[in-house]
């Protein structure tokens, strides 16, 4: 990732570590005897690497051209949540059952990920710059690393979900997105960087509704790139709809086998 991801919405940039005082070269000379006192630059391009001499960098260069260019790249926080805004709609109605119930009064979508470009290789291509690691329905009441989800649901918020859901919508829907520096590093680097937000369900409730997908499965494989838009409607135009949570996950299960392997455990 960049030295500094840049968060265009508002307006500021969250740097990264300093990178290790180490020649990237891993052929180089000067390695044994160590680089106390020595003078190393880094990278100009991307900020992520150090060498301790021009030989060194050309040297490493045809290895370092692609990683230098990944880290260049912005990532733009808010503008994936809303490219994925028709996902997430999706998503807010599976996970609080906004059709049929009230639970999006009371409830708030924890979303973990991490960035596509630390996963491993065997994972495969990766279409999102954002690898999803787990979601889950939270209480409003409650609280995670220090981070109180009443303060993101306030009392005012939650009144204007009540007008909506008056006005004849489904309401307003929390999340929080929680970007993972590096899941998959050993030991893991669980700094993150915590992004709330929220979609206003404005079409009206539909009581026969029937919730026919296990969606974090569902939501997790087609971000990271292991479910297509067209198997999934391939599924869904052979599968009937369901209503029982049990029976829906034992149904769906050939669908999304292997999609929740990846827990925070």
């Amino acid at each position: 990732m960049p030295l500094r991801r840049v968060d265009p919405f508002l307006g500021v940039c969250f740097a990264e570590k300093i990178p290790p005082r180490d020649c990237a070269y891993p052929a180089c000379p000067k390695k044994s005897s160590g680089y106390d006192g020595r003078t190393l630059k880094i990278c100009a391009k991307c900020k992520q690497v150090r060498y301790c001499s021009k030989e060194c960098q050309k040297q490493h260069w045809s290895e370092h051209k692609q990683n230098c260019r990944k880290y260049q790249v912005v990532v733009n926080y808010y503008g994936w949540m809303m490219e994925y805004d028709w996902l997430l709609r999706w998503v807010a109605t599976e996970a609080l059952r906004a059709h049929t119930t009230d639970g999006i009064l009371h409830n708030i979508i924890e979303i973990y990920l991490t960035y596509s470009d630390k996963a491993p290789s065997h994972l495969g291509p990766l279409p999102s710059p954002f690898y999803i690691v787990l979601s889950q329905v939270t209480p409003i009441s409650s609280s995670r690393g220090g981070m109180e989800f009443s303060n993101i649901a306030t009392p005012k918020a939650l009144q204007e979900s009540r007008e909506i859901r008056a006005g004849g919508g489904l309401g307003r829907a929390f999340f929080v997105f929680n970007f993972i520096e590096d899941f998959f590093s050993k030991p893991m680097n669980v700094n993150t960087l915590c992004r709330p937000w929220t979609i206003d369900l404005t079409n009206p409730p539909n009581p026969g509704y029937k919730y026919s997908f296990e969606w974090k499965g569902l939501f997790a494989g087609i971000v990271n790139g292991k479910i297509s838009l067209d198997d999934l409607g391939r599924n869904v135009e052979k599968r009937p709809a369901l209503t029982d949570a049990e029976t829906e996950k034992d149904s769906m299960d050939d669908l999304v086998d292997g999609l929740n392997d990846v827990s925070m455990s």
